[in-house]
C-alpha cells in the first residue's frame, strides 16, 4: 500500500490497495509534471482530466486497455470533459463535440456507447461507468441513456428519467444498478436489482431531494438537498452505508459522495476535508493528511474497487500547455462542473447549463 505525503494543489492523491498501481498516480496528474480537474476510480485502475490539456489520463490495471485512453480523448485528436471508470472499461465525453468515447473491456457492451450519445446521433453531458454497463444522460433532452450487460435490469432506464414522463441532471452506475436524479423535482430514480431496496423517503422525494448521488455494487448513497446530509442506502457490511456525524448532519455535512464496493467517501462542507467510512483492510476509507484536513483538503473524490483518489484542493501550480485539437475549436465557453473552462457545441449548451455548468469561462 503506497504512503502517500502531501502534495501540490490540483494533484491527484490516491490510497488503498495498491497492487496494479491503481494508488499510485503518474507525474501527469500527481504534481510532478502535472494536475487534474477531474478523477475517476474503477474496480483496479483509475482516470483523471489533466489540468490545462484536458488529456485523459489512466493508471493501473490495463489487461482490457481500460487504462490507455484512445486518441479521440488522449490529446492526440482530442481532449476530454468528463471521465468515468468502470469494472473492466473507462469512459469519457470528448470536449468540443460531446461525443461519448469508451474504452476496454467490451464484452458486455459496456464500452460500446450507442448513437443517442456517440455523435451518430446524439452527444452527451454526464457519464458515468458500472462494473459492465454504462449510462449517460443525452444533451439537449436530458433523456438517461444506458448500454451493456443488462443483468438484473440495470438496463434501460425507466420512464422517469428516459424521456418519457422526466429527464435527469445527474447519472451513476453501480455493479448491477443504475441512479439518476430527476430533471426538475430532484428526486433519485434507482433502477436494476432491487436486492438492497430502493432509494429512501429522504431523497426519492417523499420526504427529501438530493443534490449529489453514488452507486456502488450493493448499496448507493445522495446528498439530500436544503440540509447537505449524507443519505446512504442497501448492504451495510462493514458499515459503508452508514455515513459517520461527519457528514451525516450531526457533525458536518458534504459538497461530494462516492461509493465503491465495500467502502465510501465524501468531502465534508466548510472544511473541504476527505472523509471515508466501511471496510478498511487496505486503508481505503483512510484519507491520507493531503486531503484530510492535516496538510490538505480535496475538491473532487473518487471511490474504486479497494482504492480511493482525490483531487488535493488550491489552483493547480503546474499547468502544462495544451496541444490545440479539432474537438476543442469553436463552440460556446463554459464552466464545467465549476473547475474547468469548456467549450462544446451550441446545441449541447442548454443541456450543460441545466446541469449546473455556467455559461462562459470559469474565473
Amino acid at each position: 500500500m503506497p504512503t502517500p505525503t502531501a502534495a501540490p494543489p490540483g494533484s491527484v492523491v490516491c490510497w488503498g490497495w495498491n497492487a496494479e498501481g491503481q494508488a499510485t498516480p503518474p507525474g501527469a496528474v500527481n504534481g510532478v509534471s502535472g494536475t487534474a480537474t477531474d478523477i475517476a476510480a474503477g474496480s483496479r485502475h483509475s482516470c483523471a482530466i489533466q489540468a490545462g490539456t484536458g488529456n485523459a489520463i489512466c493508471w493501473g490495471y490495463d489487461f482490457y486497455g481500460q487504462a490507455t485512453p484512445p486518441d479521440a480523448v488522449n490529446g492526440i485528436s482530442g481532449t476530454a470533459t468528463d471521465i468515468a471508470a468502470g469494472g473492466l472499461h473507462s469512459c469519457a465525453i470528448q470536449e468540443g463535440t460531446g461525443n461519448t468515447v469508451c474504452w476496454g473491456g467490451g464484452l458486455s457492451g459496456g464500452a460500446t456507447p450507442p448513437d443517442a450519445v456517440n455523435g451518430v446521433s446524439g452527444t452527451a453531458t454526464d457519464i458515468a461507468a458500472g462494473n459492465s454497463h454504462s449510462c449517460a444522460i443525452q444533451a439537449g433532452t436530458g433523456n438517461a441513456v444506458c448500454w451493456g450487460g443488462g443483468f438484473g435490469g440495470r438496463t434501460p432506464p425507466p420512464d422517469a428519467v428516459n424521456g418519457v414522463s422526466g429527464t435527469a441532471t445527474d447519472i451513476v452506475a453501480g455493479n448491477v444498478h443504475s441512479c439518476a436524479i430527476q430533471a426538475g423535482t430532484g428526486n433519485v430514480i434507482c433502477w436494476g436489482l432491487e436486492r438492497w431496496g430502493p432509494p429512501p423517503d429522504a431523497v426519492n422525494g417523499v420526504a427529501g431531494t438530493a443534490t449529489g448521488i453514488a452507486a456502488a455494487s450493493s448499496h448507493s448513497c445522495a446528498i439530500q438537498a436544503g440540509t447537505g446530509n449524507v443519505i446512504c442506502w442497501g448492504s451495510n457490511i462493514d458499515g459503508k452505508a452508514t455515513p459517520p456525524d461527519a457528514v451525516n448532519g450531526v457533525a458536518g455535512t458534504a459538497t461530494d459522495i462516492a461509493a465503491a464496493s465495500s467502502h465510501s467517501c465524501a468531502i465534508q462542507a466548510g472544511t473541504g476535508n476527505a472523509i471515508c467510512w466501511g471496510y478498511d483492510f487496505y486503508g481505503q476509507a483512510t484519507p491520507p493528511d493531503a486531503v484530510n484536513g492535516v496538510s490538505g483538503t480535496a475538491t473532487d473524490i473518487a471511490a474504486g474497487g479497494v482504492h480511493s483518489c482525490a483531487i488535493q484542493e488550491g489552483t493547480p501550480t503546474v499547468t502544462p500547455t495544451a496541444t490545440p485539437t479539432s474537438a476543442s475549436s469553436g463552440g460556446v465557453a463554459v464552466c464545467h462542473n465549476g473547475k474547468r473552462s469548456i467549450r462544446v457545441s451550441a446545441d449541447a449548451e442548454p443541456a450543460h447549463l441545466a446541469h449546473g455548468d455556467a455559461l462562459g469561462a470559469c474565473p
